[in-house]
Formats: structure tokens, sequence, C-alpha cells
């Protein structure tokens, strides 16, 4: 580890300089490792991929923290994790292919499916992307169509969960650095996310936002996360429930706090403070 007074801060994020720049979806020659290998801190792009990331890992301090993100992939990564760390979420099965659904091998394992209805999300996706609701066989026999080419181009996984009925909202927790801002996403219906017409509200139920607020500083706190949306829905109880972690995100509804660079700034300031 170089000695802090002579070791610069490297970004590869182009909304941070830093004492050097380096373009992350470039190449890493001699010159660039070297400059990595320097470095007292490593700031990173949220489109940052795994490799890179862990060789900065590796080098020095980084931000953000994506060791969550690469440990658990996708959403059955997430879905494995969100079992294995206690963490509330709706009841889910995890696949790692989409065979026990087409159950065309002999040693495929019985999988007996919910009752209808209930959710259907392929590994990868965004925005309700690769999401489906299946109220019946005709909506399964779609989604299953549908993963078998995702399973094609080589992007298998899925995952089964519980619907949660009535949900006219879900509350978007975002963490950057040590700040924690939520909102609901409101639209009748299956989906409500931004992109497919939901609206914001972020003075509905602050007394549900406020138990959001502290699972996931408690989650954070757990598994290192600092950077993430996170989606969550209530039980009929008021109890929070992790749908899924977003380490990239919608932005609209950071606006009146700044915007997204600003609090990410101050995040990345707060992060190089805190270094021995």
């Amino acid at each position: 580890m170089p000695e802090a007074e002579s070791a610069p801060v490297v970004s590869l994020n182009p909304l941070y300089e830093g004492d050097i720049f380096l373009w992350a979806k470039g190449f890493l020659g001699d010159r660039e490792l070297g400059i990595l290998s320097r470095a007292r801190a490593i700031v990173l792009p949220q489109t940052v991929r795994p490799e890179l990331y862990w060789l900065a890992r590796e080098l020095a301090p980084t931000f953000p923290n994506y060791d969550f993100r690469f440990r658990f992939p996708g959403k059955v990564g997430q879905a494995l994790a969100f079992s294995a760390f206690d963490i509330p979420h709706p009841r889910t099965i995890a696949c790692l292919q989409l065979e026990p659904l087409l159950r065309d091998h002999p040693l495929s394992p019985t999988l007996r499916l919910p009752a209808f209805p209930f959710v259907l999300k392929a590994d990868i996706g965004g925005e309700g992307g690769g999401t489906w609701l299946i109220s019946g066989e005709e909506d399964l026999k779609k989604a299953i169509s549908r993963l078998k080419a995702l399973e094609i181009q080589g992007r298998e996984g899925l995952i089964i969960q519980e619907y949660l009925p009535g949900l006219q909202e879900d509350l978007r927790v975002t963490v950057i650095g040590q700040r924690i801002i939520s909102y609901w996403r409101r639209r009748p219906g299956f989906h409500h996310h931004l992109a497919r017409g939901g609206e914001i509200d972020y003075d509905y139920r602050p007394d549900l936002q406020a138990r959001g607020h502290s699972l996931i500083k408690e989650i954070c706190r757990r598994v290192g996360i600092n950077l993430a949306g996170f989606d969550l829905a209530f039980s009929p109880q008021g109890e929070p429930l992790v749908l899924e972690i977003n380490f990239t995100f919608g932005r609209r509804g950071l606006e009146p706090f700044g915007g997204f660079e600003a609090l990410l700034l101050e995040a990345i300031e707060g992060f190089l403070k805190g270094l021995p």
C-alpha cells in the first residue's frame, strides 16, 4: 500500500475528477495498472465490470462498495442472499435455470408452483422489464417463452415470488453514502415504476417510510452497501419487505435533494475523509 501523502485518488467515474482520471470503458495497460496500484483510493462508476471492481478492491479502498452486488449477482443471487442473511422479503423460489419449469429432464426435481397469481422475474432486468404477473396458464406459457429466449442468449436464472395483492405503490429507498432518501412510486396496477407511468409521492405514510429507512440502514450496516436503490413493499401488518436491490437506478426522485450528481460527490468526499 503506497504512503497516503504521495498516493493519488484515482477516479474511473466521469462524475468525479479525482487526482487522476482513467476511462473505465477504455483499456488497462501497464501504465493504467501502475496508476491503480499506487492509488490511495479508487472511485468507480456504477457500470463497473466485476473484474475491474475486484482488482480495485485488492489495490486500495474503493467507492462504492459493491461486494454484495458481485458476490450475489442478479435477482437469483439476491434471493439467495436475502434468505442467507435473514433479510425480510416476499416468499421466493430461486431457479438457476428454466429447467424446473419445463420439467423436460428425468433428473429435474418436481417444482410445486404457488397458486395463481404469482410473480415471475428473469434474473436480469430493470424498470419492470423481465417481470411478469402470472395470473393463469396462458401467462405462464408466455413468460416461459420469453425466458427460453433469454436462456438461449446465456441469460439464465429466474425467481418465482409471492404476489402481494392490493399494492398501489412501492417505496424506493436510495442509499448514497450516508444519505438515505425515500419516496413512493404510486400507480394503480402491477407495475409502479416511473418509467411505466408511476408518480412520485414524498409525503405518503411517513411512518412506513421510517420503518423502511430503519431496515435499509441495518442491511447496509451488515453487508456494506453504500450506493443502491432498494425497492420495498409492506405486509398488511406494515412490515417492510425487500423486493430487490438496484445498483444502477433511476434518478428523477432525487432532484429535490440536490440531484444525483451532487449527492454522489458528497458521498465520495465523505468516503475520502473517513480514510486513515
